[in-house]
């Protein structure tokens, strides 16, 4: 009986939407129906075809809603009720795909993730993709399935389903988590498949920053001014190993890390080693960051151009939204051996290499 209602609403809706509704090139609209929930506000966010987010709302008449907007491409959403928390645990919350076309959906109010949407091929692929992982947490328990399992599952997905916009969505969550050799087999194969996507352009993108930066490549040069108003250049220090150390005065896992550092400073500094503090700190925090230099005792080089995120040498080595503490470690011939080694780590590796 259940299954006979939602066709009939599909049903209706369907036909209401096709004999009123137009719709232009890159144009999506999204008509449907939340059960068990007649008034308030319903949300869909989502990236247009202008490459701006928008935050968009409707009022439920009777439950039922409408969206229509401009996308180029098939692309994800966060569909979700009133004012709630737009997050994976929230029961009125769900991520769908929308694409440039007419879409029909039912939703049940409290079970938002076990949605029905007809129109979107895109959406029939995340279905089969959703099952198969709730296939998964049946199998395993949620509290036991680990990522290595939830891994392979996507893995298998992309290689399934190359073509696929999830896909590519798939593997441009995964690029914190990749290396860089695997982000370009990956993305490789689904450009093979002449898949084009806002999330492959971002892959591009990421691929393009990371390239100069791996281990194996030159370290890029970079010349800034110390605290006691010297001019630092990378090319000064060859034939010495050099550990660049990002870090901040306002970064509590550096600060933690930085009687190790002095350890580390004191043990090799007369063994061809030496590090560069590279500091986040922006110019209101100058101060800050004298302070916590003195107080950390840090005798090593100290750099700041107190420009966060938008200094040079952040971007040149892609550490923008990387995370700190972070490091990099240059051989004497001026190119990058490791990266963000911490604790026994990078002890491990200068041992065996000044040993």
């Amino acid at each position: 009986m259940k299954r006979l209602l939602f066709s009939s609403i599909i049903f209706v809706l369907s036909i209401a939407t096709i004999a009123q509704t137009k719709i232009t090139n890159k144009q999506f609209v999204l008509t449907g129906k939340i059960i068990g929930q007649d008034s308030g506000y319903i949300h869909l966010n989502y990236i247009n075809s202008y490459n701006k987010y928008v935050y968009d709302s409707c009022n439920l008449k009777k439950g039922e809603f409408k969206f229509s907007g401009m996308i180029s491409e098939p692309i994800n959403a966060y569909f979700f009720l009133n004012e709630e928390s737009p997050s994976s645990d929230n029961p009125n919350f769900t991520e769908i795909f929308i694409e440039p076309t007419l879409m029909q959906a039912v939703f049940k109010f409290n079970n938002f993730k076990h949605s029905k949407i007809k129109g979107s091929k895109t959406q029939d692929q995340y279905a089969i993709y959703l099952n198969r992982k709730e296939s998964l947490y049946k199998k395993w328990g949620e509290t036991r399935l680990s990522n290595s399992e939830l891994n392979k599952m996507d893995y298998s997905f992309m290689k399934k389903y190359p073509y696929s916009p999830i896909s590519a969505y798939l593997l441009w969550c995964k690029t914190t988590e990749l290396s860089l050799d695997s982000i370009k087999l990956f993305y490789r194969l689904l450009t093979l498949n002449n898949q084009t996507s806002i999330y492959l352009k971002k892959i591009k993108y990421g691929i393009d920053k990371a390239d100069p930066v791996e281990i194996g490549k030159e370290a890029p040069d970079f010349s800034e001014i110390d605290m006691t108003g010297k001019n630092i250049s990378l090319k000064n220090f060859r034939g010495k190993y050099v550990l660049l150390e990002f870090w901040a005065s306002w970064c509590v896992p550096c600060r933690a890390e930085n009687p190790f550092l002095r350890e580390v400073y004191s043990i090799y500094r007369d063994k061809n080693f030496t590090i560069i503090g590279i500091s986040l700190n922006k110019l209101q925090e100058k101060n800050d960051w004298l302070e916590a230099i003195k107080q950390d005792q840090l005798e090593w080089i100290q750099l700041c151009d107190f420009k966060y995120n938008a200094g040079e040498i952040i971007n040149k080595y892609n550490l923008v939204g990387q995370g700190i503490p972070n490091n990099i470690l240059i051989n004497p011939e001026g190119k990058i051996i490791a990266k963000s080694l911490r604790g026994k780590s990078l002890t491990n590796k200068l041992d065996e290499l000044l040993k």
